[in-house]
């Protein structure tokens, strides 16, 4: 009995915390992320103030969270780090894209919110370095090296979301993107 009511209790807080973060997403395709007042987010998530501060002390900790969840879903579609190539870099990151188009949207697009881009390079650049262990370049080529492709690709993705209403679908970019990162790299090793 006790389960079947924590189960439900969970179900409700992830509701809540849902109906914020949909908000917040909201309230950014309007204004920058600083802008947004906790009133403003309760208002547009229909709930009231204390239900607000029950989950969050400020809107900073509603932010982390968020950034914590892309981070999750960018890492478990590259969790198996050991193979990772680009293709698997692009399909895992398109795949993350395509279930929140919304938030990547104004993710990649607001300024304000450019704390979720360098997260997304990071995340990058870890499976990228963890999938290459044994590379005969030293750890501060290494480092430039992810850098520079982590940083390309989450670029890609930025200007794609920055076209209003893009030419190519998300798999069509997903394929250029990829050709383009590969033929990039071939270029740096082989000139």
């Amino acid at each position: 009995m006790e389960g079947k009511k924590a189960r439900k209790t969970d179900r409700r807080i992830e509701k809540t915390k849902q109906a914020m973060r949909h908000a917040f997403v909201e309230l950014l395709k309007k204004k920058p992320y600083n802008a947004i007042t906790i009133s403003e987010l309760t208002r547009e998530a229909d709930i009231d103030r204390r239900t607000f501060y029950l989950h969050y002390e400020c809107i900073e900790d509603l932010v982390s969270e968020m950034q914590q969840l892309a981070r999750n879903m960018i890492a478990e579609q590259l969790k198996n780090c050991e193979n990772v190539q680009l293709d698997t870099l692009f399909d895992g990151l398109t795949n993350v894209v395509r279930d929140k188009m919304d938030f990547y949207r104004v993710i990649f697009t607001e300024p304000s919110c450019s704390a979720f881009f360098e997260d997304g390079v990071a995340a990058i650049k870890y499976c990228i370095l963890a999938s290459n262990p044994d590379s005969t370049l030293s750890d501060q080529q290494k480092e430039y090296y992810t850098e520079y492709i982590a940083n390309g690709i989450m670029g890609l993705y930025a200007y794609w979301f920055r076209q209003n209403n893009p030419e190519l679908s998300l798999d069509a970019f997903t394929e250029m993107a990829k050709s383009s990162m590969a033929e990039s790299i071939r270029l740096i090793r082989h000139g």
